[in-house]
């Protein structure tokens, strides 16, 4: 006699949904790793020293290590500065004190930092456009040239581009699912990201506008209105204390550094625009006549709101040429060849990897694919939610027209460009695969159709 199996109608617990597995995303940043450690090995090498304005955010991180707090070396005892933002010298300052004053074991955490971008990339494009997406977008950026060559730099490039896309993962997360936790999480993200670099401090509300709508239709008003608010408690809870410290050391307003009015006075004075080769790019002004004379003796708040004056003091003086400047600059930031700033002399293998520009190759074999991911996102159902990298792009772009271009300010772009292509590389796969499909001849059908 046969016996009905019995069905079970146990409710699944979370615990039975398959785990993902390690293994893909492992090999994804190891190669990553991998990359970004040979690359600083030939740029720099394990006896290097720091660049100028590498050496700032070393010499702090050095005297944070050995309790001097957030300072540089003056004439006599180190002085209290917010000439570079907080996060980078912090992290660093935790390698130092377990290894001492070793400057390659700075440039090795911004690599391994460099590498969890392709997998933080991965999440954001597969919570985006979907997996396949994802994985695509992660080891394109894992093999990135400018994401692998400025992974090897104690400065805030690598560490602002990893928390930029925290914030980013979290946002969209938000959005999709409003809760008040969530929206204060986007806020303390946004925060950080800032205090890696102050260009993100209007990011936020560039998020909140773009959430506005979508917010709108899943919450009522009310509710909108307190986690907008809670946003900026969460921004505001972070950057905060590290304001009230400028304000108590400094005597002076700082949200985050004394060098908004430098980079500002960088890209914009006189013998930047009077020398052709120069043009829309950017010197060290604190260091060049007669800019340097005349910060010489002030506090860095002040020399900070000199630097202003005199930066838009030159552009105020030039306005019938500011479209003129901003072609520059944008030309600058826009550029697909590295001019030089590839590492050639150390090695066979870095002079070997100097015959053909790296980013040359890769523009040349990503943009028309990110160019084609970007048309299709802009034109699609989700246009509005999966737009959020292109606000990115125009966010920076703009930055670099008040500012100066360079390859530099274009980092945090990278990602998104990546994540376009890997969206067009897609959408170019599915569409040869459909066409394909349909071109096949199927054995034994088509000759039967003719006989019929």
């Amino acid at each position: 006699m046969l016996q009905r199996a019995e069905t079970s109608h146990r409710r699944p617990h979370p615990s039975d949904r398959p785990r993902p597995r390690p293994g893909p995303w492992l090999a994804l940043y190891s190669a990553a790793l991998g990359l970004r450690v040979l690359c600083a090995w030939l740029a720099t090498g394990p006896h290097g020293l720091p660049t100028s304005h590498a050496a700032e955010y070393d010499a702090v991180a050095w005297n944070l290590a050995r309790g001097a707090g957030f300072s540089l070396a003056g004439a006599g005892d180190p002085y209290a500065t917010a000439l570079v933002p907080p996060v980078v010298p912090w992290l660093t300052s935790l390698v130092y004190r377990a290894v001492g004053h070793q400057y390659f074991a700075g440039i090795l955490l911004q690599c391994a930092i460099g590498a969890l971008v392709p997998l933080l990339l991965a999440g954001f494009a597969a919570s985006i456009f979907g997996g396949r997406a994802g994985r695509i977008a992660g080891w394109l950026a894992a093999l990135h040239p400018l994401l692998v060559f400025f992974s090897g730099r104690l400065l805030t490039e690598t560490s602002f581009t990893a928390l930029l896309l925290i914030a980013l993962i979290a946002s969209a997360a938000w959005v999709k699912t409003p809760r008040g936790g969530r929206a204060l999480g986007v806020g303390l993200t946004w925060g950080l990201a800032s205090l890696a670099r102050p260009a993100a401090l209007l990011l936020p509300a560039v998020v909140a506008a773009w959430a506005w709508v979508p917010l709108g239709l899943t919450v009522p008003g009310r509710e909108r209105m307190r986690q907008m608010t809670l946003l900026l408690l969460g921004l505001a809870l972070v950057v905060g204390p590290w304001t009230l410290r400028n304000a108590l050391v400094l005597h002076a307003f700082v949200p985050i550094t004394t060098a908004g009015g430098r980079a500002l006075l960088d890209g914009n004075n006189e013998i930047v625009w009077n020398d052709p080769a120069r043009r829309g790019g950017a010197i060290r002004a604190a260091n060049v006549e007669p800019y340097a004379s005349e910060a010489r003796g002030r506090g860095e708040p002040e020399a900070d709101a000199l630097a202003r004056r005199r930066a838009w003091a030159f552009l105020s003086a030039r306005m019938s040429e500011w479209p003129a400047m901003a072609a520059a600059k944008l030309a600058r930031f826009w550029r697909v060849t590295a001019e030089g700033g590839w590492p050639r002399e150390r090695s066979p293998l870095a002079r070997a990897l100097s015959v053909i520009d790296p980013l040359l190759a890769w523009s040349v074999l990503t943009w028309p694919f990110a160019a084609w991911g970007l048309a299709q996102t802009l034109r699609g159902p989700r246009r509005f939610f999966q737009g959020l990298g292109f606000l990115v792009v125009l966010y920076f772009t703009a930055l670099a027209v008040v500012f100066w271009g360079a390859l530099s300010m274009r980092v945090p772009v990278e990602p998104m460009l990546v994540l376009f292509a890997a969206v067009g590389f897609e959408d170019t796969r599915r569409r040869l695969r459909m066409r394909t499909r349909a071109l096949r001849v199927i054995p034994g059908r088509s000759g039967g159709a003719l006989a019929g």
